[in-house]
C-alpha cells in the first residue's frame, strides 16, 4: 500500500456525488527519490489512505475544490470537442459551396471559351467577301450588324477585317457613310 504524503500527490477528487469514494493522482518515487510515474488509486471515505490523504492537507474542502475544477475542465473540454466539431463542419460546409461556385464558374468559363473558339473558327474559314457600297442604308446595315454581333474579342475581329472593294474596314465603311465622313446620309 502507497503512503499519501504532501510530496506526492498531485490531485485528489471525488468520484461520486455521494463523495464517499476518492480518486487520488500521485507520483512514485524511486529509492534515490526520482519520480518513476504517475498513478491513480481509488479509497473509501474514512479509510486508512483518506486519512493519509487529510494528512497530506487534502482536507474535504479542497478536495471538493478540486472537484469542482474537474468537473468544470471536463465540461469545458467537451464543450470545445463539440464546438470545435461544429465548427469544422460549418467550415467544411462553407468550402464546399465555395468549391461548388468554383466548378460552376470554371464550367461555364470553358464553354464561353468554346463559344469563342467556334466564332473564331467561323470567321476563319468565311470565304465568301462582302462588299459594302457607300450608300445610305449601308451605315444603318452596319450599324444592326454591330449591335447584334457585338459581344466581344470576335465583335472587334469583325470591325477590323478589311471588307471592301478597296480595303476598307467595317469601321472605316461606317464613318464614310456619315455626314462627317463625306457621305449623304439623312440619319
Amino acid at each position: 500500500m502507497v503512503v499519501l504524503t504532501k510530496d506526492n500527490v498531485m490531485q485528489a477528487r471525488y468520484t461520486n456525488p455521494e463523495q464517499d469514494t476518492i480518486g487520488i493522482l500521485f507520483i512514485d518515487h524511486d529509492a534515490d527519490g526520482k519520480a518513476r510515474a504517475n498513478y491513480e488509486i481509488f479509497c473509501e471515505a474514512g479509510d486508512q489512505q483518506h486519512k493519509e490523504l487529510h494528512a497530506a492537507g487534502w482536507d474535504h474542502a479542497k478536495i471538493d475544490a478540486n472537484t469542482l475544477e474537474f468537473i468544470r475542465d471536463g465540461q469545458r473540454e467537451i464543450g470545445e470537442n463539440a464546438l470545435g466539431h461544429k465548427a469544422t463542419k460549418i467550415i467544411d460546409e462553407r468550402l464546399q459551396v465555395t468549391k461548388d461556385a468554383l466548378v460552376k464558374a470554371e464550367a461555364a468559363q470553358r464553354e464561353t471559351r468554346k463559344i469563342n473558339e467556334a466564332i473564331k473558327e467561323k470567321i476563319a474559314e468565311e470565304k465568301e467577301v462582302y462588299h459594302l457600297r457607300k450608300t445610305e442604308g449601308t451605315s444603318v446595315l452596319i450599324a444592326n450588324f454591330l449591335f447584334d454581333n457585338n459581344t466581344d474579342e470576335a465583335a472587334i475581329e469583325i470591325l477590323k477585317k478589311k471588307t471592301g472593294k478597296t480595303g476598307n474596314s467595317l469601321i472605316e465603311i461606317l464613318t464614310k457613310c456619315t455626314k462627317e465622313g463625306g457621305g449623304n446620309t439623312k440619319y
